[in-house]
């Protein structure tokens, strides 16, 4: 199969992030696109991202960039611009791949999922973790009951640039930030993660917001989520501090994900793709240098621009798909409504 040609607009952090995956990828058996250009409307940002990543096709408008012959665009930029992108990407029949989160709200993810399958074209989003073969490897885990039924997942995400450097009068930071809530600027992923390592749909939500150190509505935010079957799941987002970790309680058993650092225990021995678990009941932990060989050969083939190119061609699937990625914005709505409202709020 010839290598797709892929498409960033949006040439901040996500867009680097994404052509560094994809420059990784290509020296592989499974490379399957390439990044052909890029654009933004920042002159600065567009030349600062093509000296980062060698793309030298560079643009000014999303309009130009979807006249380069890209097959597929990666939606790196701010999410409330991303439903007009999507309506103007699918004219001229192009698929498209957003950073989480996919929009800022349920409407507009709707919106996009519609017109994406009106024109058979893929839509599909990056949640960070589905990539990583300890993620990947315990989902198996859960789907063989490893730990029991699962019964809580917990989730924190932290940012604390804005802490670190404070904002100045129209810092671009605060425009972008001031509409919903930490937990959908900082831990979208977090929220795609659960779904997906879960196989539960959220029902209900309920939230709380601090704030006073920063100029935004809400400097964190902590939600309890309930998924079907009676799952709970905590999702907490802050501007104050760094953090990525994930835990993952069941009957028999835990699983913790913070940083470099795994620390589990379950019901059963358990030899996977990228580590072992190995004396049953025993609380193990391992970092990832530990397992960083089998880990890398892994990787590959869960790299997710090339798996979108994949599941373009019908060759694969995906592990957030534009229809799951709106039902998990109802339930950041309905996170955003509980905050106001103090109530507990249907999904």
């Amino acid at each position: 199969m010839s290598r797709l040609r892929a498409g960033v607009f949006g040439c901040g952090s996500d867009a680097v992030w994404s052509a560094a995956r994809i420059r990784a990828q290509a020296a592989t058996e499974l490379a399957g696109c390439e990044l052909a250009a890029a654009a933004d409307t920042d002159p600065a940002a567009l030349r600062a991202f093509g000296a980062t990543t060698g793309v030298d096709l560079l643009v000014d408008s999303f309009e130009a960039l979807l006249r380069t012959g890209i097959d597929f665009v990666i939606l790196a930029g701010p999410p409330d611009e991303r439903a007009e992108q999507v309506a103007a990407a699918v004219d001229q029949g192009v698929h498209c791949l957003t950073h989480a989160p996919l929009a800022p709200d349920a409407a507009a993810a709707d919106a996009m999922v519609a017109a994406a399958e009106a024109a058979g074209l893929k839509l599909g989003v990056i949640a960070r973790g589905q990539d990583d073969p300890v993620f990947e490897q315990i989902r198996q885990m859960i789907a063989a009951d490893w730990l029991g039924g699962v019964v809580h997942v917990q989730a924190l995400a932290g940012r604390d640039d804005l802490l670190r450097v404070p904002p100045e009068l129209e810092d671009p930071r605060i425009r972008r930030l001031a509409s919903g809530t930490p937990l959908l600027h900082l831990g979208a992923h977090h929220v795609h993660l659960a779904t997906w390592l879960t196989g539960r749909q959220a029902v209900s939500a309920t939230a709380a917001t601090g704030s006073g150190f920063l100029p935004l509505p809400a400097d964190g935010i902590v939600a309890t989520v309930v998924r079907r079957g009676g799952v709970l799941c905590t999702h907490t987002a802050s501007h104050l501090l760094v953090a990525d970790q994930v835990a993952i309680h069941g009957t028999d058993g835990f699983v913790r994900v913070a940083g470099d650092r795994l620390l589990m225990r379950g019901r059963d021995e358990f030899r996977g793709e990228a580590f072992d678990y190995l004396v049953p009941g025993s609380e193990q932990g391992l970092n990832r240098a530990d397992f960083a060989a089998a880990a890398e050969r892994a990787a590959p083939a869960l790299e997710l621009h090339t798996r979108f190119g994949r599941w373009i061609d019908d060759r694969d699937d995906f592990p957030c798909p534009g229809e799951q990625a709106a039902a998990d914005m109802r339930l950041l709505d309905a996170i955003e409504r509980a905050a106001t409202s103090e109530r507990t709020e249907a999904v």
